[in-house]
């Protein structure tokens, strides 16, 4: 009967070469996502190379989600980057259902003002709505108009100067999301009332378990852009680079993101528990601008 070897024999047949460049390749794999992290939460967070112009200096921030919870499970790092940094700010939260698919609408909107309260989002503009055409369901496409109008009906109540949502695969692919994603950008698209929007991007669910490290791979577009930060602050930002954010929690902000969730507890099983330490997206948030309607004059006229 042949016996397999041990590890620690395994290990004896590997040259002291590799096995030490393989310890500093382990290392490195740690050390620099720990580093990023660092650098976008405390130091270079709030450059406008970072943090484009159009979220840090907005007077009024609106959130638009499917369901209660999205904003916590998906979208903390943006709100608390963003909030935080810029306390004249007024942050809030239209979420298009009470999530009501299993017979807990009620509940999860109550849970959701707690949620907003660790997320520095004021319960009046704290709202989840109950219109029996949106209503929580995985396997139904929402009314993209509907949510539109909506939108912007709150953009005006709220005198929203900048939003964000979901991109087209809605972090994690629910039907729900993607409708909300495609209604807001259709009306940052042809509204000229409509403010900037930015949407949260979707990654394949590898990179999405990788707790910080994705973070060196989703920096990799901004390698300049940090670089840039750290060596002379922005005077004069380039429209441009104006198009994409990034943002990092810090320890606190991560507690307040745990913080937030823990309202939610009908929603709070052992999944999501894990979620909370592994999942990218309550560590850090990469965001894309909407193309808006704007930008089509702008290319006509030049």
């Amino acid at each position: 009967m042949k016996i397999l070897a041990k590890p620690s024999h395994l290990l004896n047949k590997i040259p002291r070469r590799t096995l030490r460049l393989l310890v500093r390749l382990g290392v490195l794999a740690v050390v620099i996502p720990i580093i990023l992290q660092w650098l976008i939460a405390y130091i270079v967070g709030s450059d406008a190379r970072i943090l484009p112009p159009q979220l840090l200096h907005a007077k009024n921030l609106m959130i638009v989600t499917a369901h209660p919870d999205d904003e916590c499970l998906f979208f903390a790092p943006s709100i608390l980057g963003v909030l935080e940094r810029n306390t004249k700010m007024v942050g809030g939260l239209l979420v298009m259902s009470t999530g009501n698919n299993y017979g807990k609408g009620e509940t999860r909107s109550l849970e959701l003002k707690g949620s907003c309260k660790a997320l520095g989002i004021h319960f009046q503009r704290c709202i989840a709505l109950d219109h029996p055409d949106l209503q929580d369901d995985p396997k139904k496409w929402w009314n993209t108009g509907l949510i539109e109008n909506f939108v912007h009906e709150h953009v005006i109540k709220w005198e929203v100067d900048a939003i964000i949502t979901f991109d087209e695969g809605g972090v994690s692919g629910h039907i729900n999301h993607r409708a909300v994603s495609a209604a807001v950008r259709r009306y940052t698209a042809t509204n000229p009332e409509a403010p900037v929007a930015f949407s949260l991007t979707t990654t394949s669910l590898i990179r999405k378990y990788t707790v910080l490290g994705d973070l060196p791979l989703t920096a990799l577009r901004f390698t300049w852009r940090i670089i840039e930060a750290l060596s002379f602050p922005a005077t004069k930002v380039d429209p441009k680079t104006s198009d994409r954010a990034l943002a990092a929690n810090s320890w606190h902000r991560y507690l307040l993101t745990r913080s937030a969730f823990a309202s939610h507890r009908s929603q709070y099983t052992w999944d999501r528990y894990l979620y909370m330490i592994l999942s990218r997206y309550v560590w850090f948030n990469d965001l894309q601008r909407f193309p808006h309607v704007s930008d089509q004059a702008g290319a006509g006229a030049a």
